[in-house]
């Protein structure tokens, strides 16, 4: 369902279909074309007219520089907005759910936390990027980003997945892959307004408005406003019943999530050879919660709040014929959450718990074209993280307070990274990057990926190998639960061999990668006595496997996207599940999507994702035992009509076959559902 090659990250523009100098220097003339059709939504239009593939490859954003994506070794996929709008997802949990080698799974349903596993690594191996600010939580257990459902997909321009060890270039929590999600900006032309309302099953309603266009050469602006009010369904898996004394008890008390969020973008070009570039997201959202997942886990008084905000700020200054580039960003991020159980008809306990995280991050780029053949970009990075968290209860086993007190951490690394090109058709990355952290010391880390490119026949072999170092949380040495000020780094080690094929006179592009991480010293929650449990040290971990894909466009209404991950885990011990497959990675996952437009004000998506086995706890047991879940298949079918060139009506079927299914023990995920909207753009 994407485009398939490197990312390339600041600074951050629109998609290039051409390639141009937008994304910064210019690395390539090449038109050899190996991408699945991704063209971008016309701002105008309700619902655009399929296009054609490409002619020109797709200058991508996640590295540091602008890189065609035919011309990387590194394994990334690409979701445009116009692939977005024809699945007509809720969250972006959905769209990252069809991504090879990337799976999501969530504590319940909307607005509930979810974990993204990126090639079996995981969750706090994967980081998460909004315009390319850093949205993983520095108080959060494993620093990761559990929020996504907090974006509206219709405020994303498309999203960029880099799997595989990025820390040469993003350092720290990047062993896994990178995600970074675009919003939308302004574009050329009249200024763009456009509303959408939804409404349909588990009481959901959501509103978006998106205002904002190219005002002049020099400026260009664009807000999105999401408010989203689900009542929701039992987090804790309503199939789930017990009976006590003799009375049948059932988790049935929904579960709503309330939301809202705002993004900005403004592009100020005062000269021709500087750019100045402002980006905010707030989001604040309340959501009701269960204390477990499975029997009796209902839990009709807990709440949970959410409020994340992040400035950005950046500068693109180009001299000497655009031969030097220097980029500097600023970002910051704040996240406050807080967590409250009052005392109900089945449990008399209270709580209140609260985490306060804070990030800075400071970045300062340079890019000299050496040559035609050679980009070389040396860079600086600072990171200060601080943060405290607070916990206290009071129960029929007595009061139990909590309290970690304001901790602080800071990186400073080096970077450098070498872009050779030779002959037009083998194309070389070679980075590293030395961190140093105020309580860890220096660590060194490489990467380098090649492709090589037989343009006659279509052919590419590509490749990659990197190294990774991800220091322990603020939590894992300071926080309320478990927390272990001994613990060590984790490190990794990562490679991927793949082919790609381009066939049909490029109607159609297949693809194959196998690939390989190991990780020392892996953090884990682990029992220290019969009623104790703390961050360690524990084990060593393997993931390999391999991705595949096949993107084909046969006529011009019609795109078929398909792709299939294997991945299997394994804990290599030394530790008491040795040789156990890792949690919550299922060994099999397919996905399936055809969209098709008869008409032009037609559009029809059909969505199939097949999820194998995976293994799972099952905490209602003490001590938790090992479950298998169960595969399933979900199948979804969206349509939209376009009534005119500004107003489409649009419904959507989620989980048609009505399967019951779960992606973490003991927690519910919906059956069959409806939905269906108004879109209106000017």
């Amino acid at each position: 369902m994407s485009a398939h090659g490197e990312a390339s990250g600041v600074p951050l523009e629109e998609v290039a279909l051409e390639t141009d100098t937008s994304e910064g220097l210019d690395l390539s003339r090449s038109t050899a074309q190996t991408e699945s059709p991704t063209q971008a939504t016309a701002s105008g239009d309700a619902l655009p007219p399929l296009e054609p593939a490409a002619t020109a490859p797709l200058m991508l954003q996640t590295t540091k520089i602008g890189i065609p994506s035919n011309q990387t070794g590194t394994s990334a996929t690409v979701i445009t907005r116009q692939q977005i709008q024809q699945m007509q997802p809720f969250s972006l949990t959905e769209v990252l759910t069809k991504v090879p080698g990337v799976d999501v799974v969530r504590n319940g349903y909307l607005g509930a936390t979810s974990s993204i596993f990126m090639r079996g690594m995981n969750a706090s191996h994967t980081l998460v990027l909004v315009d390319g600010v850093r949205m993983n939580d520095p108080i959060s257990p494993d620093r990761t980003y559990s929020y996504l459902d907090q974006i509206s997909p219709d405020a994303v321009e498309r999203v960029e997945v880099l799997r595989g060890p990025q820390n040469s270039i993003f350092g720290s929590d990047a062993m896994g892959g990178v995600i970074n999600i675009i919003t939308r900006q302004g574009e050329p032309g009249k200024p763009t307004l456009y509303a959408k309302v939804t409404a349909g099953a588990q009481g959901t309603l959501q509103e978006d408005i998106g205002m904002g266009g190219q005002y002049s050469d020099k400026l260009k602006t664009f807000l999105h406003i999401t408010r989203q009010d689900v009542r929701g369904i039992s987090a804790a898996s309503s199939r789930y019943g017990i009976n006590s004394f003799g009375t049948f008890y059932r988790n049935a008390e929904p579960d709503g999530y309330h939301n809202t969020t705002i993004t900005a973008r403004t592009e100020y070009t005062p000269l021709k050879n500087l750019t100045l570039d402002l980006s905010s997201l707030y989001t604040r959202s309340r959501f009701d919660l269960d204390k477990y997942g499975g029997y009796t886990g209902d839990d009709p008084n807990f709440t949970g709040t959410n409020r994340t905000l992040t400035l950005n700020g950046s500068s693109r200054l180009k001299l000497w014929g655009d031969r030097y580039e220097q980029i500097t960003r600023l970002a910051f991020t704040n996240v406050r959450r807080e967590n409250f159980n009052e005392p109900d008809a089945l449990d008399s306990s209270k709580s209140h718990d609260r985490y306060r995280g804070k990030l800075l991050n400071f970045d300062f780029q340079n890019n000299f074209r050496l040559h035609r053949t050679n980009t070389l970009t040396t860079g600086l990075n600072v990171q200060h993280e601080w943060g405290d968290s607070y916990y206290n209860s009071l129960s029929i086993f007595g009061p139990f307070n909590s309290a970690a007190q304001l901790r602080s951490a800071t990186n400073t690394a080096f970077y450098v990274q070498d872009r050779i090109q030779l002959w037009d058709r083998w194309f070389t990355t070679l980075g590293y990057r030395y961190d140093r952290h105020n309580r860890f010391g220096g660590h060194h880390n490489f990467r380098a990926d090649s492709i090589y490119t037989v343009k006659r026949t279509g052919t590419s072999i590509k490749g990659s190998i990197g190294t990774g170092f991800k220091a322990p949380t603020l939590s894992q040495l300071y926080g309320t639960f478990g927390a272990n000020p001994n613990l060590q780094p984790e490190t990794s080690t990562g490679w991927d061999l793949g082919l790609e094929q381009a066939l049909l006179g490029n109607k159609m592009q297949v693809g194959a990668t196998l690939f390989q991480n190991q990780v020392r010293n892996l953090i884990d929650f682990r029992p220290t006595g019969l009623f104790s449990t703390a961050y360690t040290n524990v084990a060593q971990a393997r993931m390999q496997g391999l991705e595949a894909y096949v993107t084909s466009q046969p006529f011009k209404c019609l795109q078929l996207r398909s792709s299939y991950t294997y991945t299997d885990t394994k804990d290599l011990g030394p530790s008491s599940t040795q040789g156990d497959a890792l949690f919550r990675r299922p060994r099999n996952k397919a996905s399936f999507n055809i969209n098709y437009q008869p008409i032009k004000r037609l559009n029809i998506n059909l969505d199939i994702t097949h999820t194998g086995q995976r293994s799972d706890l099952d905490f209602f047991t003490f001590p938790a035992r090992p479950v298998k879940l169960k595969s399933f298949t979900l199948i979804n079918l969206a349509l939209e009509l376009a009534l005119t060139d500004q107003v489409s009506v649009y419904g959507r079927l989620v989980n048609i076959l009505d399967t019951p299914y779960e992606t973490v023990k003991g927690y519910g995920n919906p059956r069959i559902s409806a939905y269906g909207g108004l879109r209106w753009a000017l």
